[in-house]
């Protein structure tokens, strides 16, 4: 708005700065307001007159269909009839304010043109200069979307095989042991291979299917370790349709299984929990195993590592994880996300 009021008397200056002296006869210094008004006025007139001419009749016309040589001959012709019609309609104002601006109407009329064509030029421009860079910031914003793409699937990819393959040894230790029992573990692994293949192609899936996911892996581990393993689930149903990353909660499950279990004599319980605070999704993965730096299994801490990760990536700051000795003892993982329902 301020380039179209502030631009056409600049340009005006620019063109004629001898403008301020127009008549030297009787020029005085306090002449300047009046003759800057006067000039404010008939530049302004002309380009609220192009402006009305453009958008009322030719923006009706199917100019993207009309040869460019042929689009700009028509803008000069239209800017051409506009400034003689504005120029010869302001001529009795601004010749009460200056007379001898409108001494020579046609040397006036090819200035408003001039300045017409500079004011024109400078918008037209602007307008590429502006759809350039808004060009630029939308494919920037594109590669950051596919690079963050890339960065998530690859730490789904590295998650995936490390928990498939501590399953698939649990259904190999039972398979000479106990034939039927490892069809029902083998039977819970094609779910797990399933929803992790699933997995790996979708961004969010309803925290009801994590819980899911889960409980198989939960199930698969307790036909294995039998009663040295008991589990809860404390998660609301009407939790289950939040919108969660995939192979959220799996990893956090099977460290559990893994450090506050396995190598336990007397075995131990895992916890699961979910609640909602505010605007924030809690999830929690608790063990009553011997707690930070307690467990004999000594991992590489890949797995906390890239969770976290995921939800930097996913969530900003937004997405938190934390780890450690839990309130009762043992060990907890817990994850900080935005609600996001799904449908």
């Amino acid at each position: 708005m301020w380039f179209g009021v502030i631009a056409p008397p600049f340009i005006t200056l620019l063109v004629n700065p001898h403008v301020l002296r127009w008549d030297d006869a009787h020029w005085h210094w306090t002449h300047v307001p009046r003759i800057l008004g006067a000039i404010t006025l008939y530049s302004n007139v002309l380009v609220l007159a192009q402006a009305a001419a453009y958008n009322a009749g030719l923006a009706r016309l199917p100019l993207h269909e009309i040869p460019r040589p042929a689009r700009f001959a028509l803008y000069g012709l239209t800017t051409v009839a506009v400034v003689t019609a504005g120029t010869l309609l302001s001529a009795p104002v601004v010749g009460s304010l200056v007379p001898s601006m409108t001494m020579h109407p046609a040397l006036l009329i090819v200035q408003g043109v001039l300045i017409s064509f500079l004011w024109l030029g400078g918008i037209y421009m602007y307008r590429r200069f502006m759809a350039r860079i808004r060009e630029e910031k939308r494919l920037a914003h594109r590669e950051q979307l596919a690079a963050l793409d890339a960065r998530v699937r690859l730490l789904q990819v590295r998650t995936n095989p490390h928990f498939l393959y501590n399953s698939l040894n649990s259904a190999m230790s039972l398979t000479a042991t106990d034939p039927e029992l490892a069809e029902e573990v083998l039977g819970r692994l094609a779910k797990l291979f399933r929803y992790s293949l699933e997995g790996s192609e979708r961004h969010v899936v309803p925290l009801g299917d994590e819980i899911a996911n889960a409980i198989d892996y939960l199930e698969v581990e307790t036909i294995r370790f039998q009663e040295r393993l008991r589990y809860v689930i404390l998660v609301d149903p009407s939790l289950h349709p939040i919108e969660v990353p995939p192979m959220l909660l799996q990893p956090l499950v099977e460290n559990a299984v893994k450090h506050g279990t396995s190598r336990r004599v007397e075995g131990g319980a895992v916890t699961v929990r979910a609640e909602v605070e505010g605007d924030d999704l809690l999830l929690s993965v608790h063990d009553d195993g011997p707690g930070p730096d307690g467990s004999r299994h000594r991992g590489t801490g890949t797995s906390l590592m890239d969770l976290g990760e995921r939800l930097r990536l996913l969530y900003g700051e937004d997405g938190r994880l934390s780890a450690g000795a839990g309130p009762a003892g043992g060990y907890e993982a817990r994850l900080r996300l935005p609600v996001r329902w799904g449908r």
